[in-house]
């Protein structure tokens, strides 16, 4: 017996052994792949920091330029040819409405005398330009150009100005002008999503803050001389460079085409390395773990396997002492069996999440995967839900006359018209017979217009199958409520019934105004 423990002792250690030196490759192979992936790293976040700047400036130059284009379309129109003030008026005005982006126009003649404001009504007395420089550079170069930061004096907000020249046939110029107000250029750069701790600015040619947002870690309020006027803020440096309040900062440039602006984008140098030393922290404790898995599955197999050839020894020695009981494999069976076991519950729940005739969704899946939308849209008050019921027109008639098997063609073929209709994000199941159900998302504005498409395209599809198939579709949209999937399931039954009595292979809409 006490060789018999040696020796279980000793096969315990040589698993071990084993484990620990199968281990040292992978852990070297870690920490030399953990030492590139650090010096790698660093670059890659710099490169997308120069991207960001990059895209940032280039959805500038775009706005800048499609405003600009729109100023030298009403500077080189007949009306502004001919010296016609009211006509420019009026075309200025009608672009004003018809962009509610747009907030004012103006007309600014040599002299720095404002000719007409789209704020007010022609002829309104109004102050003179702040832009000087503007107007002097727009008048000798005939070039497009952006001021830097003022407080309008019609508006009375902080604006900077885009100015064209008009040259009229009669030799009078004048620089027309688009406002845009500051929160105007702040939204475009808050449009981007850049993070939480990412800072975008916008610097004007004389180093002045346009516009910021996020974090003031480059911009703050420009320094004052002696005498007490501002002075521009110092441009920031491009990659690693000190914020106004110490704190060290990555920050990439790029320019904003001929507009004479510069994109500043920056993240804190804390937060710029904190990626790495989370992924340090993660690799490291990884590997500790897979080494201490390791050693504590050895061990276990270990003992497993001495127990089995333990339990095998035992056996084999009362199959020699005339026993009919031989006990070895029951384990290495069962867990086969578990296996096995395991592998037909998995079929089961597949067959009860998928049917199994057109693929779709089964009724248990398309409530799981509406559910996700219905959260999506709960979480997001912009987006909105609709719920399509469709039952198929005529299928009875294809089933007792063509038989079942040709009716079973028509529901995969309306499955495939299905898969073919709807979005990736939308979701298709079948209820069960010919009754399948559809849910979908989009912003609350497109909810109806998305819908009633997928819908045509869903009728026209099934209609082109043959056989006189049809079908007859109700759609509710929950757009002004909070989303409730079974009510909206319900409404959408109820306008199938409508779509039916109105004569089938048609859709009808009803919107959810339910106010809970």
């Amino acid at each position: 017996m006490g060789k018999n423990e040696s020796a279980r002792i000793g096969f315990r250690v040589w698993l071990l052994v084993l484990t620990i030196f199968a281990c040292v490759p992978m852990l070297l192979f870690s920490v030399i792949s953990l030492g590139l992936l650090l010096n790698s790293q660093g670059e890659v976040e710099r490169d997308r920091l120069r991207r960001a700047a990059a895209s940032l400036a280039g959805t500038l130059e775009r706005h800048l330029a499609a405003r600009a284009s729109m100023l030298t379309a009403i500077a080189n129109s007949a009306a502004a040819k001919d010296g016609d003030l009211r006509l420019i008026y009026e075309h200025a005005a009608r672009l004003v409405r018809q962009y509610p982006r747009l907030a004012s126009i103006i007309l600014v003649d040599e002299s720095g005398r404002t000719a007409f404001s789209t704020l007010h009504a022609l002829g309104t007395p109004l102050p003179e330009t702040h832009a000087m420089d503007l107007l002097r550079y727009t008048l000798q170069t005939g070039q497009a150009q952006v001021s830097g930061v003022f407080e309008g004096t019609i508006s009375h907000r902080k604006v900077t100005v885009l100015g064209v020249a008009l040259t009229m046939d009669s030799g009078a110029r004048y620089c027309l002008e688009d406002v845009l107000p500051v929160v105007e250029l702040e939204a475009i750069l808050a449009q981007q999503h850049l993070g939480e701790a990412w800072t975008s600015a916008i610097y004007g040619a004389g180093g002045d803050i346009i516009a910021c947002h996020g974090p003031r870690l480059l911009v703050g309020e420009a320094p004052a001389d002696d005498q007490g006027n501002a002075t521009a803020t110092k441009r920031p440096i491009e990659h690693v460079c000190e914020a106004l309040d110490g704190t060290l900062v990555e920050t990439s440039l790029a320019g904003v085409g001929q507009w004479g602006w510069t994109v500043a984008v920056s993240v804190p140098q804390e937060s710029f390395a904190a990626p790495l030393r989370r992924l340090l922290v993660k690799i490291s404790l990884a590997g500790a773990l897979c080494l201490l898995s390791a050693i504590l599955a050895s061990f276990w197999l270990a003992r497993r396997l001495s127990r089995d050839v333990s339990r095998l020894a035992t056996a084999s020695a009362a199959l020699a002492g005339g026993s009919s009981s031989l006990d070895g494999g029951v384990i290495i069976r069962e867990m086969g069996e578990v296996r096995a076991c395991l592998w037909a519950a998995h079929e089961r729940e597949e067959l009860a999440l998928h049917d199994p005739l057109t693929g779709l969704a089964g009724r248990t899946r398309f409530w799981e995967l509406a559910r996700e939308l219905e959260g999506r849209v709960k979480d997001d008050p912009s987006l909105g839900l609709a719920v399509m019921f469709i039952d198929l027109d005529g299928f009875k008639h294809v089933n007792d006359h063509h038989g079942h098997a040709r009716g079973d063609w028509i529901l995969q073929r309306t499955a495939a018209a299905l898969r073919e209709s709807l979005r990736d994000t939308d979701v298709a199941g079948r209820l069960g017979g010919d009754e399948f159900v559809v849910s979908l998302i989009a912003g609350r504005g497109q909810l109806r217009q998305a819908a009633t498409s997928i819908a045509e395209r869903i009728v026209s599809r099934v209609r082109n199958l043959g056989y006189g198939i049809g079908c007859s579709i109700g759609v509710s949209l929950c757009r002004n409520c909070p989303p409730n999937l079974e009510r909206s399931l319900s409404l959408a039954d109820q306008a199938m019934y409508e779509a039916k009595a109105l004569g089938k292979n048609r859709y009808v809409v009803r919107e959810d105004t339910a106010g809970g």
